[in-house]
């Protein structure tokens, strides 16, 4: 009866994985820094803008054993200029290490972030020069096709 019980245990395991298609799909929730643009009245009109941190939700997606992946931001991560419109974009020069994936994107001309994800610890690093300016999260495994609801 053991040995059932860890045969099905092994095989639910196995089967849970998608062989096929070498995919992964990550979630990663964590804080943002975005820009907060503000007017400042009074003689002159003076628009300033700060920075602030906002919850958020990246969503990235590995496919062909990591030869290609996307990378999809929340609304408050996209950029007036080059992103607004747009939530998907295109990872380059993606490597996967046993430790570590490593990636970039370009939302824009002045836009290049850079990001690392811990595959031992499932953090993740964003980085730019531009807003938004980084992002720490931590991600899980999540399955894209099925849906809560």
């Amino acid at each position: 009866m053991l040995k059932t019980s860890k045969l099905t245990f092994l095989l639910l395991i196995f089967l849970s994985f998608d062989m096929s298609s070498n995919t992964l799909s990550l979630l990663c929730k964590g804080e943002a820094t975005v820009a907060d643009v503000g007017q400042l009245a009074g003689d002159v009109t003076v628009t300033s803008i700060e920075s602030r941190k906002n919850y958020a939700e990246i969503i990235l997606r590995f496919e062909d054993d990591f030869k290609k992946g996307f990378i999809q931001l929340p609304s408050i991560m996209r950029p007036n200029i080059g992103g607004k419109k747009i939530d998907t974009w295109e990872l380059k020069d993606i490597s996967s290490s046993d430790n570590e994936i490593k990636a970039n994107f370009r939302i824009n001309f002045a836009n290049k972030p850079n990001i690392s994800i811990s595959r031992v610890t499932g953090r993740m690093e964003y980085k730019s020069r531009a807003f938004p300016k980084d992002f720490a999260g931590d991600c899980e495994v999540v399955n894209l096709e099925e849906k809560k609801f």
